[in-house]
């Protein structure tokens, strides 16, 4: 799912300075991505996405796109998280990284000692944005370590290096409560209405993904749109308090099905008088069980079945 920040930043120059500071940072990486572990597998998926579409001729590229960088990042994350201790304490201990890595980035910095890497320090795009307004040279002083330590070739065994996920890709109102849950496998997005007074009318509207569909689930009334495709006129029309489900592609396994990478688009106002909170699913391999069982023929030939639980 793919949600629009819905707080304005608090000036046009202090957006662009955030994608500024990313663009650095990133640039830096580019440069020398065998020298990060993590960043040399980011940039191996980011360079086949786009040789991929580079090679199509379909109209729905910008949708693919988002798709496939999302998802993929996303389950690389995992993997990471699972092999690296401290990927998972900067992931599962810091809600200000945790958005960051399922957004647009996060830069951490580790240390080793008696032959274990341990998270030390961490910054979000906007922290580091914060620094480069507040502290330049503070900021200055990280970016000539970074390069230092990219030039110098140094490798995974140093004592302290700094590490970059550009992020998950996602888009995710700043002010949201990004929670892990390990008993859902898609993620589920609840927009609550802020209660002034004890005569207010509960408002909450709930976005669950399941398997090649949308379930939405209003109480109350709100200023939420969903925009209908099949509207000759493309309107938004407002949805009232209910349940239902929006599916634009379940796969046709016998055929080719006509909505791949398809986009689901909605529209909420007045988005600064609601509450957000993001389950995300926690799907390590780490929590994974492997099944092995065997299986004994009477001809004495022995067959394996294995397989893990995700």
């Amino acid at each position: 799912m793919i949600t629009e920040d819905l707080e304005r930043p608090t000036t046009l120059e202090k957006s662009d300075m955030e994608k500024t500071v990313r663009k650095e940072v990133k640039s830096l990486f580019d440069s020398y991505p065998k020298n990060d572990m993590i960043y040399q597998i980011y940039n191996t998926i980011d360079k086949n996405i786009s040789l991929e579409l580079s090679q199509s001729d379909s109209n729905n590229d910008s949708t693919k796109n988002s798709i496939l960088r999302i998802v993929e990042f996303f389950n690389i994350l995992h993997f990471f998280e699972s092999i690296n201790d401290f990927v998972r304490d900067a992931y599962l201990n810091h809600h200000n990284l945790r958005h960051g890595f399922l957004t647009d980035g996060v830069l951490l910095k580790t240390e080793k000692r008696n032959d274990q890497t341990r998270f030390v320090l961490g910054y979000t795009i906007s922290e580091l944005t914060q620094i480069h307004l507040e502290n330049p040279e503070l900021y200055k002083s990280i970016i000539i370590e970074i390069e230092d330590q990219l030039k110098g070739d140094v490798l995974d065994s140093a004592e302290d290096k700094w590490y970059f996920w550009p992020g998950c890709e996602m888009k995710i109102p700043s002010r949201t409560k990004v929670l892990l849950d390990t008993s859902i496998s898609k993620s589920k997005f609840v927009v609550t209405k802020r209660v002034e007074k004890l005569s207010d009318e509960a408002t909450q509207i709930v976005l669950e993904e399941k398997p090649y569909q949308l379930e939405v689930s209003l109480l109350g009334d709100n200023e939420f749109f969903y925009k209908d495709c099949n509207d000759p006129n493309q309107n938004n029309h407002k949805l009232k308090p209910g349940f239902f489900a929006i599916n634009k592609s379940e796969p046709e396994f016998e055929g080719v099905s006509s909505n791949d990478f398809s986009e689901i688009e909605l529209a909420l106002n007045n988005g600064e008088e609601y509450e957000y909170t993001l389950y995300m699913p926690y799907n390590s391999p780490r929590f994974d069980v492997k099944t092995n069982m065997k299986i004994f023929n009477k001809d004495q030939g022995v067959e394996e079945f294995v397989a893990t639980t995700t």
